[in-house]
């Protein structure tokens, strides 16, 4: 198939950037885009974080040697790319002559390396905002021309530039979905709640004015249907907008986990002093990983650790419940990770998730403060 000329290929991207909401989706189909338009045959992004931890968050037609152990040599340790760019020394596209990562993969696993033996680099950056490294490689070549670069700082550029788009989007949005379940849990508490509360109260009140024992009954069911109902409003409020926050973070997770059902270990270390926009950025974390223990690990019993000092907050959730296979976990848990990682991004955080099949979970968030 012949390959777009390069003008049609930036404008094939750009296209499919500009027309991407979800983070994850757009890098990965971006860098899909860059490797099926271009003499590139593989490639990978790293989301690197202030601490210079790196993430690794899209690949596309990785060689063998590179996907071993989930992708063991992409996610573990470190390398003169991920330190140059933390150092500030990488600010353009690049060369890089020797790759710690791709020398160990191909000492392990020699025969599937696919001759990739070094690789260019460019940061992914929208002004001043830097968000990690787009990656690129083929086979037999060990130094990257000039237009290869040129070609890859501008695709770098086009998702630098969306990745600061779909941030700011995700934020006006966090915030209009707070703004509105602000609104409905007011309202309900207002209205419906109320109306419900006063038809109990009747309903109690109107036993005691007949004798007939079918009157009294069909009240009495009325009654306790009517508290069933209030008890539903309450809990849809709580989720709108949690009931106990104003009393702290544990205070309302406590109070969710009950809700749920679930059997939640709470230990705290350090006090937990945060401001009202982490605080209820920090609950909606938990609150869906205490959602995907409900819905997915099948164990009532949930561990949760929260440590704060000056420069950060640790949440660490684990279960040992049914766990998952990070290369193979269905829908439902991929979205509800997702989910999870877009909100830690929109507080700068990180998320470390370690699954291991019949071993439980354990996931640890780093909020920098």
């Amino acid at each position: 198939m012949e390959k777009p000329t390069r003008l049609a290929l930036l404008k094939e991207i750009a296209e499919f950037l500009n027309e991407e909401t979800e983070l994850y989706s757009m890098m990965q189909g971006g860098l899909r885009s860059l490797i099926n338009g271009s003499d590139f045959t593989t490639g990978w992004i790293f989301y690197i974080n202030e601490k210079g931890q790196h993430e690794l968050v899209s690949a596309v037609d990785l060689p063998g040697a590179l996907t071993k152990n989930d992708c063991h040599f992409m996610r573990e340790g470190t390398c003169w790319c991920v330190q140059a760019y933390q150092n500030r020394k990488l600010t353009k596209a690049s060369n890089i002559i020797n790759c710690s990562r791709i020398n160990l993969a191909n000492q392990a696993y020699h025969r599937e390396t696919e001759s990739i033996t070094h690789h260019a680099t460019v940061p992914l950056q929208s002004g001043n905002e830097r968000f990690g490294l787009l990656n690129v490689a083929y086979p037999n070549k060990d130094h990257y021309s000039e237009e290869d670069l040129e070609l890859l700082e501008s695709v770098a550029f086009q998702i630098g530039s969306a990745i600061k788009r779909i941030l700011l989007m995700d934020k006006e949005k966090e915030t209009a979905k707070l703004n509105e379940r602000n609104r409905l849990s007011r309202d309900l508490h207002d209205s419906v709640n109320q109306m419900l509360f006063s038809l109990k109260l009747t309903a109690h009140a109107a036993q005691d004015m007949t004798n007939d024992a079918i009157a009294i009954n069909a009240l009495k069911t009325i009654e306790d249907t009517i508290q069933n109902a209030v008890n539903e409003m309450r809990a849809l409020i709580w989720q709108l907008k949690p009931v106990g926050l104003e009393h702290g973070i544990v205070h309302a997770i406590r109070h969710y986990s009950n809700v749920l059902g679930l059997n939640l270990d709470v230990h705290v270390d350090g006090l937990i002093d945060l401001s009202n926009e982490i605080e209820e950025n920090v609950y909606r974390i938990i609150q869906e990983a205490l959602n995907n223990v409900q819905k997915h690990a099948h164990t009532p019993d949930i561990y949760l650790k929260l440590s704060q000092d000056e420069e950060a907050l640790v949440i660490l959730i684990s279960d040992e419940g049914q766990s998952f296979d990070m290369q193979t976990i269905d829908t439902t848990v991929s979205n509800g990770l997702r989910n999870l990682k877009q909100r830690t991004h929109l507080l700068n955080g990180d998320m470390d998730i370690h699954s291991n099949i019949n071993h439980g979970t354990k996931i640890c968030i780093t909020i920098p403060l």
